[in-house]
């Protein structure tokens, strides 16, 4: 061992400032990192790794699955079918002499609707005495053993008292209605876990179905009649008073009818007629009169008058003076004129003539007062005839108010008529719909002879599908959930960075001390062969075309076993003849002395702090010829101590005497000494604990390191279970 006290030049060992870019390399295995954190592949391959779990999840879900087929309670169903009729008895259907037509989908979906609503459950509830049932009351539910020994404790309280608005709805709950086809028919199902409650009920069911429609017909029935009633004793009264006031009205105007016509009209008519007789008579008369007095002048010329010859007393007076004229002329022919018989006889014709012309006067004077009483009747009846037509005018809106009285009268008076026809027709449709329903049962529900579910083969099919799936996806979801890294395809897919190998997990070598221990015991065993395999890796890495000579073992994390990869390593390579020193480097808890069974005592610490030479803290393997550096005593700022120029004298120094210098540094995200110590190494080997660090964790360690150094690093599992990792590998070499 040369004096390490000569300072090194500081160009002598410079890494991190050597190269442009990492040159180095672990085989030819680097692979670009992905973006994907799961691969289907893997998790196919980590599911069949776990077929032993795999197998007893299937076990315990089938087990639960076949429990729960065989502890199903079995329900029944039963349906009763009714057929719906068209509605009758409606109010709005009394104004069409026809039947109702056939119910319609919208009619029969209403009557669906209906059954569903649960209008009807409280009766049926009532009927078949349902509130006593813990079927559908919830109170009477003992809830089990435990909850009867919660109530009686205390713990929990008896149920309380049901409520009507609870029990229609557990009812609902097991009653199913529902059109059939594109029929008139509709099927009531009701559910149940006792095959005659469920007949009952679909039975009792469509029974009150049956009755609403009846009483519901009743009603609609005793509504219209009721309703046409009052409208019938209305309509009377509105008659009686229509006719009251036309009545009153022509009382009042004095328009009575008479003969199609009213009594004025009637009246003018024929006193129009009269008038015109009379004005006839009165020209008659004034023509004899005037035709009379210009015949009295003109002897013998009144004789030829009508009333002359009309008269009896002149007529006789006529026939006297005739007969006289005879006698006259008789003794005219003996006797001289002034024979006493001659005179007597003149004096006798002087007096008819006498006689004759008063006659003649009075007839003429009677003529007389028949044009003056013929004026006087033309005068009368012209003025009751201008008077008439005078009132006329004044008696035509009288009539247009008459009439429209009397239509009025006559409107009300049909209006009763067909009322009482239509009350006489709603009598006769209730007394013979009253105990007819809208709607038929067309089948009763019999008692089911089987349940209608479970079907238990159906669900142990179920069951072992729903068991294999559940069991794969469970585990596939264990897979998928995964903390860590398991295999070397995910360490290279999704960092980037070269895989060096696995550490099995073996009895008696998972501490760090162990995994150092079982190397000088077991030379030639699986954690040996595992970190020769890790060597041989190394021996590989090439930095600016020259061997690697310096390495540094750190983790993400504590609890991943690096002090013991390095131990092990470290004695494996002083094994074969190298000259190794492993340095401890975690200044905050370190862990090689108790790794490799040291005293603790100055070291590292005390070195670069310059109290004391490194010839003096340098020991000595008591199990191989390795080099050990421990990490001396705590400092207040060992990131500033290892990363001084004295600690890169220090390395150069180093490997001036030592084939391979071997450092224990503390985790990278415990203190951030470790991306400063990957500055001063040619390669960096980060342990991973298998299936437990977190990959997110690894990826931050990672990037730190690269960050600080441009040295490749690469990833070694520890912890790893052979069996598993076979499983999900198919390869034997690596464990």
């Amino acid at each position: 061992m040369s004096d390490t006290s000569a300072t090194p030049p500081m160009t002598g060992y410079a890494p991190s400032q050597a190269a442009p870019r990492a040159d180095a390399n672990f085989g030819d295995r680097r692979r670009a990192p992905t973006n994907s954190d799961i691969d289907p592949w893997d998790l196919l391959r980590a599911i069949w790794s776990r077929k032993e779990r795999l197998l007893l999840l299937f076990v315990i879900f089938l087990t639960i699955g076949a429990f729960w087929v065989l502890t199903m309670q079995p329900t029944y169903v039963a349906e009763s079918q009714v057929s719906v009729k068209p509605r009758s008895g409606e109010i709005s259907r009394f104004d069409t002499p026809e039947r109702p037509q056939q119910a319609d989908p919208i009619s029969i979906e209403s009557e669906v609707q209906i059954l569903t609503s649960g209008a009807l459950v409280p009766a049926l509830v009532r009927k078949l005495n349902l509130h006593q049932l813990p079927e559908f009351n919830p109170a009477l539910r003992s809830g089990g053993t435990i909850s009867q020994l919660l109530q009686i404790f205390g713990v929990t309280s008896k149920p309380r008292r049901a409520s009507v608005a609870a029990i229609t709805e557990n009812v609902l709950e097991s009653l199913s209605v529902y059109r059939r086809g594109e029929s008139r028919v509709i099927a009531i199902r009701f559910t149940s876990p006792d095959a005659k409650r469920a007949a009952a009920l679909a039975n009792a069911y469509a029974e009150i179905y049956i009755a609403q429609q009846v009483a519901a017909g009743n009603a609609v029935n005793a509504e219209a009649t009721a309703w046409l009633k009052e409208q019938i004793g209305n309509l009377r009264d509105e008659v009686a008073l229509s006719e009251a006031a036309v009545e009153q009205f022509r009382g009042r105007t004095g328009l009575f009818p008479a003969n199609n016509t009213t009594l004025p009209r009637e009246e003018l008519s024929q006193l129009s007629a009269q008038l015109v007789q009379a004005q006839a008579d009165r020209t008659s008369v004034m023509a004899r009169l005037s035709l009379a007095k210009d015949l009295v002048d003109t002897e013998g010329a009144i004789d030829t008058t009508a009333e002359v010859l009309a008269s009896p007393l002149i007529q006789n007076l006529r026939q006297q003076e005739v007969q006289l004229r005879a006698q006259i002329a008789e003794m005219s022919a003996t006797l001289l004129p002034s024979h006493p018989r001659m005179r007597t006889s003149q004096a006798n014709l002087q007096d008819l003539r006498l006689q004759i012309g008063r006659e003649v006067a009075k007839l003429i004077r009677s003529m007389e007062n028949e044009a003056h009483i013929s004026n006087e009747r033309v005068r009368t009846l012209s003025e009751r005839v201008g008077r008439l037509k005078g009132r006329m005018a004044r008696l035509g809106q009288q009539e247009v108010e008459l009439r429209a009285l009397e239509r009025e009268a006559v409107a009300n008076r049909t209006l009763l008529e067909q009322f009482l026809g239509r009350y006489e027709a709603a009598s006769a449709r209730a007394s013979a719909d009253g105990s007819v329903a809208n709607a038929t049962i067309v089948s009763r529900a019999p008692v089911p002879t089987s349940p209608a579910a479970p079907n238990r083969k159906s669900a142990m099919i179920l069951a072992i599908i729903g068991s294999a799936f559940g069991a794969v996806a469970l585990v596939f979801l264990i897979e998928a959930m995964a903390p860590g890294f398991r295999t070397a395809e995910q360490i290279e897919r999704q960092t980037g960075m070269p895989f060096l190998g696995t550490l099995p997990a073996i009895g008696g070598a998972k501490s760090s001390a162990g995994i150092a221990a079982n190397t000088v015991r077991n030379p030639y065993g699986h954690i040996a062969e595992a970190l020769r395999r890790l060597q041989s890796n190394l021996l590989l890495a090439r930095v600016n075309g020259k061997p690697a000579r310096t390495l540094l073992v750190t983790s993400s994390v504590d609890g991943e076993a690096k002090s013991g990869v390095a131990g092990g390593l470290a004695r494996l390579m002083a094994q074969s003849g190298y000259r190794v020193l492993l340095i401890d480097a975690d200044l905050r808890r370190p862990g090689v002395n108790q790794t490799l069974g040291l005293h603790p005592t100055w070291g590292l610490s005390e070195v670069l702090s310059g109290r004391v030479e490194f010839e003096r803290v340098v020991v000595r393997d008591h199990a191989s010829p390795l080099h050990v550096l421990q990490a001396g005593s705590q400092v207040s700022n060992p990131t500033a101590l290892l990363g001084s120029s004295r600690m890169t004298w220090m390395m150069y120094a180093l490997v001036q005497n030592y084939d391979y210098v071997v450092i224990d540094g503390p985790p990278v995200h415990s203190a951030s000494e470790a991306p400063v110590l990957s500055q001063l190494t040619d390669v960096t080997v980060m342990c991973v604990k298998w299936g437990a660090t977190n990959r997110r964790s690894v990826m931050r360690g990672l990037k730190a390191l690269t960050a600080a150094s441009t040295r490749r690093v690469g990833l070694f599992l520890t912890g790893v279970d052979r069996r598993q990792y076979r499983r999900l590998t198919d390869d034997t070499a690596d464990v």
